[in-house]
């Protein structure tokens, strides 16, 4: 079966330019990329020059589903989203990540990876109604480095990095010393720290200061306190942030329902502030609002001022590559297919962001076809209604 797009819009990752190209798939696997003749196609599907991508890739999920109270189902929110890569950050440590293998990872139709959670148990439980939460780390020998390190090198097919969560409900108490451990880890495994920031303590500023090229920054457009902008909480991105992004620490948004703001948004972006990737931090608790799903928080930054250019990388990409596999960011020859076909539509829809401030915009990210192998099927996806 030799199945041609024809007319599709192409983001070069290198230059973040569009290239307007056919792309033809035999049995399956990308066969070129460039003209391709009707004649050799057994099927044609007309793009009209709408976004052709790799499979979304969202950086920050929870999808280790009935393992713990967070998790959803990664495979049920790809279907309607287009979401092919699912990254969870943390739900799982070294003392369950083998469960989150055997009966999530190793049975979905997405792909899933993993930042390994510090904390020996991953993410605890929340309470019924999701109002109490205990810490990962009762106490700070709860961060064991040989059982993660073990677990890591184990797993080294599925776990992608190291995630530490700090702030004031979570391990804040150890100050920045989980973290330090979390990079012991990392080093010893050639693998980035993904940090979660929340409100203080500890202080952004002082976590900052451990990262490094590689390491990944989440929750980063969080309103105030312990904003990434000045100590007001308005005006410009900070100096010390600055200087993060300068050595190399990525920028990812995490929204969540907490972590991110309308205001930390638009002011970082005036500043030439973007974030390197764009995610959700999707879980049972931000599902249905303010998160919804990936093409919803990419509606979200494209409206604050991002380039359809520029949100397509941070989902594609720039992801991919912040895990170590840039053969999932790219179109390529020889490759199994496994693309989206998008739009920028002119669509009125109505969104919050994690403060509760709704605001209605004009046009949405919208996912409509996914082809999968020689496998085409429409993406049911809705935005919000205004």
């Amino acid at each position: 079966m030799y199945v041609k797009l024809r007319n599709c819009t192409i983001v070069e990752a290198s230059s973040g330019q569009q290239s307007l190209v056919d792309i033809g798939i035999s049995d399956g696997v990308v066969d070129s990329i460039g003209e391709v003749s009707d004649s050799r196609a057994d099927k044609t599907i007309e793009v009209g020059k709408r976004f052709v991508s790799p499979a979304w890739v969202d950086l920050h999920t929870h999808v280790y589903e009935l393992g713990t109270s967070l998790g959803v189902d990664a495979d049920a929110i790809g279907m309607r989203s287009g979401v092919g890569v699912f990254v969870d950050a943390g739900s799982a440590g070294a003392g369950n990540f083998a469960g989150f293998r055997e009966h999530v990872i190793k049975r979905a139709g997405v792909k899933i990876f993993s930042f390994l959670n510090i904390g020996y148990g991953g993410i605890p439980f929340f309470g019924i109604k999701g109002g109490s939460q205990a810490s990962e780390l009762s106490k700070i020998e709860v961060a064991d480095p040989d059982a993660c390190m073990e677990c890591a090198r184990l797993n080294k097919k599925y776990v992608v990095g190291i995630k530490v969560r700090l702030s004031a409900k979570a391990n804040g108490e150890f100050g920045s010393a989980p973290l330090k451990i979390a990079k012991k880890c990392a080093k010893a495994l050639g693998l980035p720290v993904m940090l979660h920031i929340g409100n203080p303590p500890p202080p952004v500023d002082e976590l900052v200061g451990l990262l490094e090229r590689g390491d990944i920054l989440t929750h980063s457009f969080r309103p105030f306190p312990n904003s990434i902008l000045d100590t007001d909480g308005v005006g410009r991105v900070s100096k010390v942030l600055k200087a993060a992004r300068r050595r190399g620490v990525l920028i990812d948004i995490g929204h969540g329902n907490g972590s991110f703001s309308y205001n930390t948004a638009e002011a970082a972006l005036a500043d030439g502030f973007l974030p390197d990737t764009i995610s959700t931090d999707i879980h049972a608790l931000s599902l249905e609002s303010p998160v919804h799903d990936l093409p919803c928080t990419m509606t979200k930054l494209l409206n604050l001022g991002m380039s359809a250019e520029q949100v397509l990388l941070a989902v594609t990409h720039n992801p991919a590559a912040a895990i170590g596999r840039p053969d999932l960011g790219r179109i390529q020859k020889g490759k199994r297919a496994d693309l989206v076909v998008s739009e920028v539509a002119t669509t009125r829809t109505r969104l919050s962001d994690s403060t509760g401030e709704e605001r209605t915009f004009s046009k949405v990210f919208r996912p409509l076809i996914r082809v999968r192998s020689s496998e085409v099927s429409r993406i049911p996806w809705r935005a919000p209604p205004p």
